[in-house]
């Protein structure tokens, strides 16, 4: 199998409660790379390896995006907005609040396409200021790049509760994809029912 694409950067804060929102649209997908710091311990006797443990302890979560929207950025980064002038003030004060995040990979298997969704959890993402460039003789886009920390989130998984940072499905359509993200981060009313997601498989179903 070989990946061929990128799309559908989606996110939800999280709530007080410790649900979520609902799914949102971040921005275009170009590029995103996640690196693990994972703690490991080995263990020796009679000369000899017998025990390794291995465990996760954070991410880096690198994401390159088509728009630096501040009616997304600024609440994400815990910035204050402006309705009415549109100004952005960043303070030293400011702090991101955590959210779920949520991509989709397409992939070739066996000469079909496939969508592999993926979710964390728990990311911070931090502040940042997009660089620039002036024009040349040839016309040079200039993408906004974001970086977030993954953590992991309690879960409730076969009556225990267990620390999860990332989870995925493979699905045979793109919409399938989109369906799983929005599922996982739809809103909780207060009678513990669910509500519908903001802008859910938008665009529907792409080859």
């Amino acid at each position: 199998m070989a990946q061929i694409g990128l799309r559908h950067f989606k996110y939800s804060p999280i709530g007080t409660d410790g649900g979520y929102t609902g799914a949102k649209k971040l921005a275009g997908a170009i590029e995103s790379t996640a690196s693990l710091d994972i703690a490991e311990a080995e263990l020796y006797s009679d000369d000899e390896l017998t025990e390794k443990a291995q465990e996760f302890t954070k991410g880096t979560l690198t994401l390159t995006v088509d728009e630096d929207s501040d009616s997304v950025f600024a609440p994400l980064l815990g910035h204050s907005k402006d309705e009415e002038t549109g100004e952005v003030i960043k303070t030293t004060e400011d702090v991101a609040p955590f959210v779920g995040f949520g991509r989709v990979l397409v992939k070739l298997v066996n000469n079909v396409k496939k969508y592999k969704a993926e979710f964390f959890p728990k990311v911070q993402f931090k502040p940042f200021v997009t660089d620039g460039k002036s024009k040349a003789d040839s016309i040079e886009f200039q993408t906004p790049t974001v970086e977030g920390t993954i953590f992991s989130k309690a879960e409730t998984i076969d009556n225990k509760v267990k620390m999860v940072w990332e989870k995925h499905q493979t699905f045979d359509t793109d919409a399938e994809a989109q369906a799983y993200l929005d599922n996982l981060m739809k809103a909780t009313t207060q009678g513990g029912q669910t509500s519908g997601t903001e802008n859910s498989n938008e665009g529907g179903e792409q080859t």
